[in-house]
């Protein structure tokens, strides 16, 4: 699961219309939280590069045996944790919210629109987040790679 914080632009920047920074954490199954930002490239240049602050856990943890979601959640069954658990009234709850939007998406014959594996998503996905929240993709060249 990933989670994309990204922060709004800055009133009176220096330099408008840049990329916005983002706080991006990877839950699983690669675990890692990284900041995107932009940063002046080193030397007299006065040129901009999108880079990041990474905590990857592969690399910074390299020592430690991090164990897979599924091997921590019967560990908390084996313990009687039950914290990452749903309980049966969050599960009725849930099915009370999501029940008529599956019957509708069921009813009108809602196809979901497909999109090329490793891509981010399907056309118009980017226009949606804007719309709504204000999300602005950056068109600065920037690879982020999980550590090996």
């Amino acid at each position: 699961m990933l989670i994309r914080i990204q922060y709004k632009d800055m009133p009176n920047a220096l330099f408008p219309n840049l990329a916005r920074n983002e706080l991006v954490i990877q839950v699983s199954p690669k675990e890692s939280m990284y900041i995107k930002t932009i940063v002046k490239e080193p030397g007299l240049s006065t040129n901009l590069a999108m880079s990041e602050l990474d905590l990857s856990y592969k690399t910074r943890y390299h020592d430690v045996n991090i164990p897979d979601a599924y091997a921590t959640l019967i560990l908390d069954v084996l313990n009687g944790d039950h914290s990452n658990f749903v309980r049966s009234d969050e599960l009725d709850e849930a099915w009370r919210i999501f029940t008529p939007l599956l019957h509708q998406i069921e009813k009108e014959r809602i196809a979901p629109k497909p999109y090329e594996y490793g891509s981010r998503g399907p056309e118009g996905a980017y226009q949606f987040v804007e719309d709504r929240v204000g999300y602005k993709r950056t068109e600065l060249e920037y690879h982020w790679e999980a550590p090996k």
